[in-house]
């Protein structure tokens, strides 16, 4: 019966609040309430002005107040004029109860009157005094009431919908009010003995006041008295260690008492009042949400404590890594020394902080004392550190785990040399961190054998597999998540959580833009500046990055300081090429740039793009090291859907690009006569005689002997002679004139010849280098040729990626020996190359032409194919 009457006692208290005919919130949304219908306070100005009549509860407010209130200094010359404009309209709006206007004018100034219990912001007041009174009269049960009443009252941040410095400065000053409040109802409830009920909604609250005392004092006393000893101590451990980094403190007196008392372990911690043998949360006010009453502390305590569940959670769900937990094992166990300390460095995402949260479970089934110690926590504060791996120094049984390592740099030098020497014989540590250990630890020869430095990559496709099944993910779904994410175990597992919302499209499955941005923070973090995002961003799209290229896309920025920026990452690698990043950060930051600045992405394209054709094409093309301009180039086109086919990049062929000698001759035959008939070789003699200069030779580094060839031959007349030579050629140049729409002087190039013995008309290392090759002659060359052709014996092969770069085949193929040869051609007068490149790089950008060019495309096509079709032309190639 006594409950009952606490919370109708509450109840009308709070009934002026509920039944008055106009009711204002300060405590949320700025508003008004009438007669069952919600009034719109108009303007954030307008509502900033009800605001500040409403804060003053009943007091009169100058027009000057309300001038500077709104704008201080900054005022406009009409602010008055404007103020009264909002007054007026306020008139307006706000119920009169009687008189002419709720809101009078007097002396000058304006006054809003308020009945008892029509602002919520008094209410809270008045309930917020009654609590205090409650609880100084020894009643806490009715003190807890009030203020849960209290707090109820509020619907979000205070004055949202007003606008000014004076309302900002009041909502800090009415959020304060409320933390106080909570923290005065919090500590009640643990008082009453609803310890457990308390710590969900403390952690929340301590995140967003890391450096409020007081709630980290009530924090570590529901821990400790949910049988939670340790957690407690950890409380004080971190606050210590942010006070003293981010202040320069030690904690209150009042929360290091509480410390000294958790270490002792006080009885009186455990203490409850009398009056709180069993004693239910008060129900809140009639127009508050119901809230659920908590589990009994008898019944909690028959339990097993979350951590077991969260244990065993950990081992369902864990997958891969079985090398480092074998190498961790085996440290448990052998009797000799296999090494004191193992250190895992990888990205951010990466899963170290996973793997050493399995590792302490491993330590625990083997009966060792784990001792964490976080990073983010002792940061780099001496004291703190000590403080926290305390309880490994003089035990031989524990294992010292050390997770954001990153964090501790400053203590690098001062762990290896002091503390970590100082721990007993038979001690394991574990670290974990972004970047490797400083080199000092190799250079110290008292580590040698002692340290283990592992990388930690990526789980493997099996284990990738594996952790979404324990995800819960589909079948049907897991294939497109490995395919857009692989093995990254950040990625994996929040695309696990987006294909379990997204089955419908699981066919189509595609990371989308809010889990970008969450990788994108979790492994990149904020840049710098502009300049260094900008850096990232080239780094994320070319297939490896140096100096140089920085300096032609970004040419007034430091790049020299940027490219140290970017090595210095932990999601960076260096290869022979430069940096490139981790595939997961690659997909992540390009795919961002190109949905949030699509002009800024083709701005960047067009840099790279101009930096590897004409830089370094021409500088690679023939020599050692091309293969790295293969997948540059490979890197530009990867979206055009057919690259990948046919630029292999598979590895650096032993060949190298040079000019045709005389003394070849006999070789490039051979290699003819065997690949396509006696005559082709014929056919080849005749062009090394005629256009020897038209040759590329492919020579063996190790014997300087040809291996492979190619030619690319030139023509402004065709004499009888060379039409009865080569048919093929003969076709080309018929082809042309029939089509030359009366131009004079037309002049054809045509790939006539690629062979390879290895890798006949097939996709390989040497038609790499073919690539690079022509690729420079046509950047070099198209404007002086109009008709250019390409030769090729297996024309379904070849023929999507000829379609890429726009050549079309000519309807009949030429027999030659045993060979089918048929012909791809491009008009250079219909598409010059200014052309033709914007065209390229639009599907190297997008994957496809714009909607205007693809039009210009078939149009195109469609002149051409009604030519093919002429009797005319069929005929001539036939002839010949």
């Amino acid at each position: 019966m006594r409950r009952g009457r606490e919370v109708l006692d509450v109840k009308q208290r709070n009934t002026a609040y509920v039944t008055k005919s106009a009711q204002y919130r300060l405590l949320g949304p700025v508003g008004v309430h009438h007669k069952g219908r919600e009034l719109d306070p108009g303007t954030p100005q307008q509502s900033a002005v009800l605001a500040l009549l409403l804060l003053a509860q009943g007091r009169l407010v100058t027009l000057e107040q309300l001038v500077w209130s709104m704008w201080g200094e900054a005022a406009p010359p009409a602010a008055g004029v404007t103020v009264r404009t909002y007054l007026s309209r306020l008139r307006h709006l706000l119920p009169g109860g009687g008189r002419s206007s709720v809101i009078e004018t007097i002396r000058g100034g304006y006054l809003l009157a308020i009945e008892p219990g029509s602002l919520d912001l008094s209410v809270f007041t008045e309930q917020v005094r009654l609590g205090r009174e409650a609880r100084a009269s020894g009643d806490m049960v009715q003190a807890a009431a009030h203020l849960n009443a209290a707090l109820t009252l509020w619907q979000g941040a205070p004055l949202t919908g007003a606008r000014g410095d004076y309302v900002s400065g009041e909502r800090d000053r009415l959020e304060r009010l409320r933390l106080t409040a909570t923290e005065e109802r919090i500590a009640l409830d643990i008082e009453l003995g609803r310890h457990a009920e308390v710590l969900p909604e403390l952690t929340p609250m301590v995140a967003a006041h890391p450096l409020e005392e007081r709630l980290r004092e009530l924090q570590m006393l529901a821990l400790y008295r949910c049988a939670r000893q340790a957690d407690a101590l950890q409380v004080y451990l971190d606050v210590r260690a942010l006070l003293s980094r981010e202040l320069g403190i030690e904690p209150a007196a009042e929360l290091r008492g509480l410390h000294g008392r958790i270490l002792r372990a006080d009885p009186d911690l455990d203490r409850l009042p009398p009056s709180a043998a069993v004693v239910p949360k008060t129900e809140p006010p009639a127009t508050a949400p119901a809230v659920l009453p908590a589990a009994q502390d008898s019944v909690a305590s028959q339990r097993p404590l979350l951590a077991s569940r969260l244990q065993a959670a950990r081992g369902r769900g864990f997958v891969g890594r079985d090398a480092e937990r074998a190498m961790f094992a085996l440290a448990l166990t052998a009797t000799e020394l296999t090494f004191a300390a193992m250190f895992l460095h990888g990205p951010s995402g990466v899963g170290k902080s996973t793997l050493l949260r399995r590792l302490a479970d491993d330590a625990r089934t083997a009966g060792r004392t784990v001792v964490p110690v976080c990073g983010r926590v002792v940061a780099d504060s001496i004291a703190a550190f000590e403080h926290a791996a305390g309880p490994a120094l003089n035990n031989p049984e524990a294992v010292l785990m050390i997770d954001s390592f990153e964090r501790c740099a400053p203590l690098e030098g001062w762990l290896h040399e002091q503390l970590l020497p100082q721990l007993a014989d038979g001690t394991v540590v574990v670290l974990a961190g972004r970047q490797p250990p400083r080199p000092a630890w190799r250079e110290d020869p008292s580590w040698a054998g002692a340290l283990l430095v592992h990388p930690l990559g990526e789980l493997s496709l099996p284990e990738a597999g594996a952790l979404l099944d324990s995800r819960g993910v589909s079948a049907n779904v897991r294939d497109c998540v490995l395919a857009s994410v692989g093995g990254h175990p950040l990625a994996l597992a929040l695309a696990a959580e987006v294909a379990r919302r997204g089955e419908s499209t699981a066919h189509s499955w595609q990371p989308g833009q809010d889990m970008i941005q969450t990788l994108l923070n979790e492994l990149i973090g904020t840049s710098p500046s502009a300049a260094h995002q900008t850096a990232l961003q080239v780094c994320a799209h070319a297939s490896a990055t140096s100096e140089q290229l920085l300096r032609t896309v970004m040419p007034e920025a430091d790049t020299a300081g940027l490219f140290a920026w970017l090595r210095a990452q932990p999601f960076i690698k260096s290869g022979p090429a430069g940096l490139y990043p981790h595939d997961i950060v690659r997909d992540a930051v390009d795919a961002d740039l190109r949905w949030r600045d699509p002009a800024a992405y083709e701005d960047i394209h067009r840099k790279i793009r101009h930096h590897v054709l004409n830089e370094l094409v021409p500088r690679t093309a023939g020599q050692p090291g091309a293969h790295a301009t293969v997948q540059a180039v490979r890197q530009l086109l990867r979206r055009g859907g057919v690259a990948a086919d046919y630029l292999t990049a598979h590895g650096e062929s032993d060949a190298v690009v040079d000019q045709y000698r005389p003394q070849d001759k006999p070789d490039l035959l051979r290699m003819t006569a065997a690949a396509e008939g006696d005559e082709s070789s014929r056919i080849v003699s005749f062009w090394l005689d005629r256009q020897p200069s038209a040759f590329t030779v492919y020579r063996r580094r190790s014997d300087d002997r040809a291996v492979a060839f190619s030619s690319w031959l030139c023509l402004d007349e065709v004499g009888p002679d060379i039409l009865g030579a080569d048919p093929v050629v003969a076709a080309a140049w018929t082809h042309s004139q029939t089509h030359a729409n009366h131009r004079p002087n037309v002049r054809i190039a045509i790939s006539r010849h690629l062979i390879d013995p290895t890798s006949y008309m097939r996709p390989s290392a040497v038609t790499d280098l073919c690539y690079l090759h022509t690729l420079r002659s046509q950047l070099d060359g198209p404007r002086s040729i109009h008709w250019e052709y390409k030769v090729f014996t297996n024309p379904n092969l070849w023929g999507p990626w000829m379609s890429y770069l726009n050549f079309s085949r000519l309807p009949v193929t030429h027999r030659i020996g045993r060979r089918n040869f048929a012909l791809f051609s491009h008009d250079w007068q219909v598409e010059p190359i200014e052309e033709w490149q914007d065209r390229n790089i639009r599907r190297e950008l997008w994957g496809s032409d714009s909607p205007d060019a693809a039009e210009t495309s078939l149009r195109t096509r469609k002149l051409r194919n009604d030519a093919y079709q002429g009797p005319g032309v069929l005929n001539l190639v036939r002839q010949n």
